[in-house]
């Protein structure tokens, strides 16, 4: 090589390095900043979720159902005294939850519990509005509305098998249709399963004394498979209040209810537990005191710990 032909090359080279500088200068400049998932920091140990926004500190909240991408969520609160109860939703946007916008459809009646069908067209909830329909119970129902254009249609009330002359509560469906739901009929809390089926529910049977018992029962969330359910119960093994316990379909029977274990319950009353859509992370909630909150029950976050291995 060349003097002639060792000094271009060194030029070229050296403004190839300078055009890479100031090109990673620019591309630094511009480079979008990394967009914060919901629940992307969360310790093994519950914390109020969203304290001040989605919790607060003089109503009660209860959380309903929840987006497959996580950033969405639908939740109830309700007053002191659970006179009045009010479902709403609230997104993640830019690293934080929105101000909590309430269903259209809800706050003259008292509604609480929301789950969706499959199809995402319906979704169920839980209401002591008063039925037209003969023979059902005047105090809870479980009622269905349309979901229009991410608008909701008017509320009716389900028939036969799901209501009954007794009550009924806290419905809960995977994406394949698999729904559970409470009901007295019976005289005693219990849980009963139906499937839906091209917008229709079929046969309602009770589970067996695997999950059952005399204490109540009542569902909070089943996962995609349909092996997974997680329900609270009101039983004199557990922590203290309601308890929420696991238990898993095996060779097509339910084992035994197991006892979730602290921090996850505690001496205070746990409902309404909910995993994310990716299976990660529990939400549920508790009466438990805090700084922020007492004599209120808030929804709380933790980390899912791999008790149903």
């Amino acid at each position: 090589m060349t003097m002639n032909t060792e000094l271009v090359v060194s030029r070229f080279i050296g403004r190839a390095v300078l055009v890479s500088f100031f090109l990673g200068l620019l591309f630094a400049c511009h480079r979008p900043e990394t967009v914060q998932e919901p629940f992307t920091e969360i310790a093994s140990a519950p914390q109020v979720l969203a304290p001040g926004v989605i919790s607060s500190s003089n109503f009660h909240e209860t959380i309903n159902a929840i987006a497959e991408g996580n950033d969405t969520l639908y939740f109830s609160r309700s007053d002191q005294d659970f006179k009045q109860s009010t479902l709403f939703r609230s997104a993640f946007v830019d690293g934080k939850w929105e101000v909590p916008e309430q269903l259209a459809f809800s706050g003259e009646h008292y509604d609480a519990g929301l789950s969706f069908s499959p199809d995402g067209a319906w979704a169920f909830f839980t209401s002591k509005r008063l039925p037209e329909k003969e023979g059902l119970n005047k105090e809870w129902n479980i009622w269905k509305v349309p979901v229009q254009d991410q608008s909701w249609g008017s509320p009716e009330v389900l028939d036969f098998p799901i209501n009954s002359d007794g009550q009924e509560c806290c419905l809960t469906m995977n994406k394949q249709g698999m729904t559970y739901f409470a009901s007295n009929r019976l005289g005693s809390w219990d849980i009963y399963y139906a499937q839906y089926i091209d917008g229709h529910f079929q046969s309602v049977t009770i589970l067996s004394d695997s999950i059952n018992s005399s204490a109540g029962e009542w569902p909070g969330y089943i996962d995609e498979s349909g092996s997974t359910l997680i329900l609270s119960s009101i039983r004199k093994q557990g922590l203290g209040g309601d308890d929420l316990y696991l238990g898993q379909l095996q060779a097509g029977k339910w084992s035994k209810a197991q006892l979730l274990p602290s921090p996850i319950n505690s001496s205070s009353y746990e409902d309404s537990p909910l995993l994310s859509a990716d299976g990660e992370v529990i939400l549920f909630s508790s009466w438990r005191e805090t700084d922020f909150s007492k004599g209120m029950s808030n929804i709380y976050v933790a980390g899912w710990p791999a008790l149903s291995q």
